[in-house]
């Protein structure tokens, strides 16, 4: 696996920090998407454009018994469809909530209906029916469509562990904070943990801060105020770097002058990771928070915005610079894509649950610089392994749902580790 490309700072904000993906948390929600086994499929457009109501998505009749290669049946008199497909079969007739699956008459939440000339079918009922698992994300707004052959297959499989003591349980799940639409559907033992516990535990509740609020904790903790700009604290070449990434940007040179170069060190690989097509809302901690939500699932966190940007604020200068350094060569220096491949890799890592990569870069990270390895991986971890240890002694006999970044699970400092040592048994999930 080829990773050498791709700088410490993106491979910590893509698998370790929450604050990564609170500056975009707030941004408008993506339009609906609908993916066949993990690939966008269009299903009608301008008229007959796919539409939601009453929690029912429609789409265009013919577009989507073509895509699925359902035989069509339609008679004009009574405006019934009938559809089939090998040895399944189903029928509903427009205007009537009643329709039938392979003879069995099931009652629909809303009728089939025409617009505009177009017949528009409920997408759940008619992928159902012919097969397919049909599963709705709300923090990503898509709809995948999974056929039999592949359904397995199809599921990302992530990295989880579990403890149990004094009746209670925790749930370890090892996350990346940016992804794609189709890193889902996560696989049935993943969704299942999640559903039977009490508690969602996350780095931070990113649920709880507005982006105005992201705002200021970052004007708080990462802008000058002595009169000096970002230009006064870093080399010549530095900050000429910067300025020639916001001139081809289109932006003015100036745009980052009040920032620290650990907050320009973050803005510079959202932007590579967002031209890459991954975004941070559908990191696997984003999906889980609004899944929470919609369950009404308590939500606890671990750590908070504050102290997570803290980090980046309380290190060395040179430090920061030289994040701010390997931020702007990589954004730079595509070199044939490596940096994307990179990405890729660490997304494809997680999907196939491949803990042998996991191990190695945790344990390459050791490596990186001690001052950086101390504060964002061996400090925290054995803050958040306090706090897990606090649940499993607890005397509530609850259940938690434990997600955070896949870095501080395993390695010498890992959680997992850490538990093990102080006596837990920890099974692979």
């Amino acid at each position: 696996m080829k990773l050498k490309k791709l700088s410490s700072l993106l491979l910590a904000l893509i698998v370790m920090l929450s604050v990564f993906s609170a500056t975009s948390y707030a941004a408008a929600q993506p339009s609906t998407t609908v993916l066949l086994d993990g690939k966008p499929i269009q299903l009608g457009e301008g008229s007959a454009e796919p539409f939601v109501d009453n929690g029912t998505t429609f789409v265009p009749m013919r577009s989507l018994f073509e895509t699925l290669s359902i035989d069509l049946s339609w008679n004009n008199t009574t405006k019934t469809v009938s559809g089939a497909k090998g040895d399944l079969s189903f029928s509903l007739q427009i205007g009537s909530k009643t329709a039938t699956v392979n003879g069995e008459k099931v009652t629909l939440t809303t009728a089939a209906r025409i617009v505009h000339n177009v017949t528009f079918v409920p997408l759940r009922f008619v992928g159902q029916s012919t097969g397919y698992n049909v599963s709705w994300a709300q923090a990503t707004h898509t709809i995948s469509l999974t056929s039999p052959v592949v359904q397995a297959a199809a599921q990302s499989k992530g990295f989880m562990w579990k403890v149990e003591k004094n009746g209670n349980t925790v749930y370890l799940l090892g996350t990346i904070h940016v992804a794609d639409k189709a890193t889902y559907p996560l696989r049935p033992e993943l969704e299942a943990a999640f559903k039977s516990a009490d508690y969602l535990g996350v780095e931070v509740d990113l649920t709880q801060y507005t982006q105005e609020q992201i705002g200021a904790i970052l004007d708080d903790l990462g802008t000058y105020k002595d009169g000096t700009t970002l230009k006064d604290h870093v080399s010549a070449d530095t900050y000429k770097g910067v300025t020639a990434i916001l001139k081809g940007l289109g932006a003015p040179e100036n745009t980052l002058d009040k920032y620290e170069p650990w907050v320009v060190s973050l803005t510079i690989p959202s932007l590579m990771i967002s031209d890459a097509g991954y975004q941070a809302e559908l990191g696997i901690d984003q999906y889980l928070m609004q899944q929470a939500l919609k369950s009404s699932k308590p939500i606890v966190q671990l750590e908070t915005a504050e102290q997570q940007y803290g980090l980046f604020d309380n290190l060395s200068a040179d430090l920061q610079e030289s994040l701010l350094v390997d931020a702007i060569k990589a954004y730079n220096d595509p070199s044939s894509g490596e940096d994307q491949n990179a990405v890729d890799a660490l997304l494809n890592m997680w999907k196939t649950g491949d803990e042998t990569t996991l191990l190695t870069l945790t344990n390459a990270q050791q490596n990186v610089d001690h001052e950086y390895y101390q504060a964002f991986i061996a400090d925290r971890n054995k803050g958040m392994t306090n706090k897990i240890e606090g649940f499993l002694n607890s005397t509530e006999h609850k259940t938690y749902f434990v997600a955070v970044g896949s870095l501080h699970m395993i390695g010498d400092d890992g959680i997992v580790t850490q538990l093990t040592k102080d006596g837990y048994t920890v099974e692979k999930q």
